[in-house]
């Protein structure tokens, strides 16, 4: 595969950077007003649908993430890069628990723990995201990404090394373990690897 990443210079970094924090700002300010501006905007606001100012928030987010990600990858190496991600996912997984705990997520069979990381995943990275599940026994599932939003913004800006695939890895097998500890996820399947779809088996462990 090749590893080559494409250069980014600081500059254009920093402008990057910017421009996403500007829109995740902006986003920001769509889906809550009422803490940034008070009631001022309401007439306004009632123009613009959820699912626009959801689009935009999360829209800006992955732009903003891809761009520090592959920074941080070219300045300091892919192994480097994987393990500092591998040290943060305790953090990124607890994040995503605050989220099933405030919305009342419940279940923990391998099937609806495959839902609930869906459900987190579209939260999180915005309505592009489409998953399949299916549950091979009652101690083991598929989940599917069909569609990512990630995904999509690393094949627009042509970038060839692999960001991902570890760091979703990581987080499926950590986010099921908060939800079940006797449960594992394995990505199977990765498209930064060639696969089609990205793909996690999550079981109950023997």
């Amino acid at each position: 595969m090749n590893t080559k990443i494409n250069s980014t210079s600081r500059r254009r970094f920093l402008r990057g950077l910017g421009i996403g924090a500007s829109g995740f700002a902006l986003g920001h300010l769509l889906i809550h007003p009422n803490e940034a501006m008070g009631q001022s905007i309401e007439g306004y606001l009632e123009k613009v649908p959820m699912e626009a100012r959801w689009r935009i928030a999360t829209n800006s987010y992955v732009s903003w993430q891809i761009m520090c990600l592959q920074e941080i990858y070219d300045k300091r190496g892919r192994e480097k890069f994987l393990e500092h991600f591998k040290k943060m996912q305790p953090f990124f997984t607890a994040r995503y628990k605050l989220l099933v705990d405030r919305f009342g997520l419940t279940g923990n069979a391998p099937k609806s723990v495959a839902a609930i990381m869906s459900a987190m995943l579209i939260i999180w990275w915005g309505s592009t995201g489409k998953y399949e599940i299916e549950e091979v026994a009652a101690e083991k599932a598929s989940l599917k990404c069909l569609g990512c939003a990630f995904w999509n913004e690393v094949q627009s800006r042509k970038i060839t090394d692999d960001l991902c695939s570890n760091r979703c890895n990581w987080f499926s097998d950590s986010f099921v373990k908060v939800l079940n500890a006797k449960l594992t996820s394995t990505l199977v399947k990765a498209r930064p690897l060639g696969d089609l779809v990205c793909e996690w088996v999550i079981e109950l462990k023997a």
